[in-house]
């Protein structure tokens, strides 16, 4: 067998390491380069030498603290700046309860027809803008047009009683002066001559008639009498006898006048009487269907003809259709809800308050309230109270506070939900300035503070409560300070261009 050996090579012997050069020339050149560098350092030490901290540039300017701003007074009306001085006073706080904006239910109508008919024209649309008077809808209704022909009928029939009872009075003054002629014994050419053209009636006959036979048998007595022993006494005693009953009948005649004078003055006063009663239970009758008392005197259903049963139902007052029902050719009826009309020029704005600010509410009666839309927090509204609730809801146990909200923009819609403020009642004065006075930068609050006529400086605040337009500082500044309420951002903008041009 043939085993194969081989030499080792001796424990120290070294393998010659391969050549480099580059390292030590590397080390060469960098120590030349710092004894150069220390010898320029020591010929020129005075240009390098840091300056002395006593000595001042005669040309350099101090740099201006990073939180004032400096503006002329023509930029500062230009950029719309307005200033005003920090106030100290109460803070209207505010409890902020759920609400809701509802229809003014002092301002809706819902209009029905006052009798039966069929409609025949319905002009008001959904949602149309109404004012008062307009029409509405129209029907035909056949006991509108009978109370029209029984005004008619009401109206001549009095116009007739007026007539006889004018009359009537005229007639009986004259007869009264007739007889006040014939107490007086006045020819009958006098009687003739102060009465002519004068209506009497039969009562001119029958007293000129009693009045003649009286007056002839007077004078036939006188006659008989002095010519005693010419006529008889039998004759004398007829002549007296039939004067006698002659001036019964006629005293007789003057009384049953004055009695029947009275009498049918009086009786043609209640036939009149009768008649206006008439007439004004048909007029009143067709007020109710509507109408106006100007229109009711002008009605004249001959004239109108088969347009007579039309009637008209007109909005009562301004507003907006919210709901129709009013179909073409259905009967309706007094039960029978045609439109719902509303005023939307006020709502109503309903809070509900529960038993812990009950005494709010009670205090807000009267007063106005602040409110703003769930949806637009930033948007607040006034209302005044004008119903606090007094009455718990069983339910909810809650109190129904009521507010009339002004909402000539219809802005506000019934239905919608908004957020109402309570006046908490706390009157600690605190320092406050309006909410756009206040300017952040970084997340970091601040305001101008005015320091002259064209220079503005940046304060630090702290924000504290917020009501409304104003908001109250609690550390930062003091009442009597002018800070920026307007044009603010145009500052900022300056003081940001000032720090970016430092860096």
């Amino acid at each position: 067998m043939v085993v194969e050996t081989t030499t080792a090579a001796p424990v120290n012997s070294v393998r010659p390491a391969p050549r480099r050069p580059w390292p030590a020339v590397s080390a060469v050149l960098l120590a030349a380069g710092l004894v150069g560098g220390l010898a320029l350092a020591h010929q020129f030490g005075d240009v390098f030498a840091p300056a002395s901290s006593s000595a001042k540039p005669t040309d350099a300017k101090s740099e201006p603290p990073s939180d004032l701003v400096t503006l002329s007074p023509e930029k500062q009306s230009a950029a719309g700046i307005e200033t005003a001085a920090v106030a100290a006073e109460p803070l209207a706080g505010r409890v902020w309860r759920t609400g809701r904006v509802t229809l003014d239910e002092e301002r809706v109508a819902h209009v029905s027809p006052p009798t039966e008919g069929v409609v025949r024209d319905a002009p008001a649309r959904l949602g149309q803008t109404v004012a008062a008077g307009d029409v509405l809808a129209v029907l035909e209704s056949r006991e509108f047009s009978q109370a029209k022909v029984e005004l008619l009928k009401a109206r001549i029939a009095l116009a007739a009683e007026r007539e006889l009872a004018a009359r009537t009075k005229t007639t009986m003054a004259n007869a009264g002066e007739l007889l006040d002629l014939l107490a007086a014994d006045a020819t009958p050419a006098a009687i003739d001559k102060a009465l002519k053209d004068k209506p009497i009636g039969d009562w001119r006959s029958q007293l000129l008639s009693a009045y003649t036979k009286r007056n002839h048998l007077k004078a036939e007595g006188a006659a008989k009498n002095t010519s005693p022993g010419v006529i008889s006494e039998m004759a004398v005693r007829k002549t007296a006898a039939e004067l006698e009953a002659a001036e019964s009948a006629y005293t007789a005649l003057v009384e049953e006048f004055r009695f029947q004078a009275k009498n049918q003055v009086r009786l043609a006063e209640l036939k009149l009487k009768d008649a206006e009663t008439a007439f004004d239970v048909a007029r009143v009758r067709l007020l109710l269907f509507g109408l106006t008392p100007d229109a009711v005197d002008r009605l004249d259903p001959v004239a109108e003809g088969a347009t007579a049963s039309h009637l008209t139902i007109k909005a009562p007052f301004a507003g907006t259709v919210i709901e129709k029902h009013a179909v073409l050719s259905e009967r309706v009826g007094p039960q029978s809800q045609l439109f719902v009309l509303a005023d939307l020029s006020n709502v109503w704005v309903q809070a509900d308050v529960f038993e812990p600010d009950l005494h709010l509410a009670r205090d807000a009666a009267g007063k106005s309230i602040a409110f703003r839309p769930s949806l637009d927090a930033g948007t607040e509204r006034t209302a005044k109270v004008l119903h606090a609730g007094d009455v718990l809801d069983k339910a909810s146990r809650a109190l129904t506070l009521t507010a009339v909200a002004p909402n000539a923009d219809h802005a506000l819609k019934p239905g919608m939900f908004v957020e109402v403020g309570i006046d908490s009642g706390d009157h600690t004065p605190v320092v406050q300035v309006p909410a756009a006075a206040v300017l952040r930068h970084e997340n970091k609050p601040f305001v101008f503070v005015q320091q002259s006529a064209d220079t503005f400086r940046r304060v630090a605040v702290t924000p504290g409560r917020t009501s409304g337009d104003r908001v109250e500082i609690v550390e930062g500044l003091k009442a009597g300070d002018r800070v920026v309420v307007r044009g603010g951002f145009t500052l900022k903008s300056e003081l940001l261009k000032d720090l970016m041009v430092g860096e």
